[in-house]
């Protein structure tokens, strides 16, 4: 199509000016074509081609008061075209470079701050667990899990039998695991509905 072979009246194109529809539409369905193969070759997205032309006639449209003849609306409508297009390029540009960085920089080690917060959360729920623990089993059992006593150990600073350390240990474990499963079932069960 050449871009000169454009005809339009005087009157065309004063009604243009003034907002008809019917002019508009003319200028638009000649030069539609003519842009969208321009502004492809720079938007490899056909869809975004599509909206760069509806927003150049947009612009078109709304700065037609501007545009002084007939012959400028061809320049006007290509430098427009071409910003836009550079523009949308260039965002496509930054958007590809900043996920490229983020995959790249990303890996399953770097998620220490949610890892923490998880490792908080299950030690609060602990924490509570052992806390409905009789009192001696609390004892024995922070004794053994946190400060990493032996039976012989906790037997000694209590002042009771291994054999007691023992019981109490297994009464706790039974307690809490029974009570952990509950959760950690309840946690799996709303993670998979959610």
């Amino acid at each position: 199509m050449d871009v000169k072979g454009f005809s339009c009246s005087l009157d065309e194109f004063n009604r243009f000016k003034l907002g008809d529809e019917r002019a508009f539409y003319k200028i638009f369905e000649y030069y539609k074509p003519i842009l969208f193969q321009r502004i492809s070759r720079l938007c490899p997205s056909q869809v975004d081609a599509e909206e760069i032309l509806q927003e150049i006639f947009i612009q078109l449209f709304l700065k037609r008061q501007d545009i002084p003849e007939v012959e400028a609306i061809y320049p006007f409508l290509y430098i427009v075209a071409k910003r836009m297009a550079i523009s949308a390029f260039r965002k496509e540009a930054v958007r590809q470079r900043f996920e490229l960085t983020q995959y790249s920089q990303w890996d399953e080690t770097h998620d220490h701050l949610g890892k923490q917060i998880e490792d908080k959360d299950l030690i609060v729920f602990l924490n509570a667990v052992v806390d409905q623990l009789p009192k001696q089993q609390q004892v024995i059992f922070r004794m053994n899990k946190i400060d990493e006593l032996s039976y012989s150990e906790i037997s000694d600073q209590i002042g009771i039998s291994k054999n007691t350390v023992r019981n109490h240990l297994v009464a706790a474990y039974h307690f809490v695991r029974l009570r952990l499963e509950n959760i950690l079932f309840l946690i799996f069960f709303i993670k998979n509905i959610f």
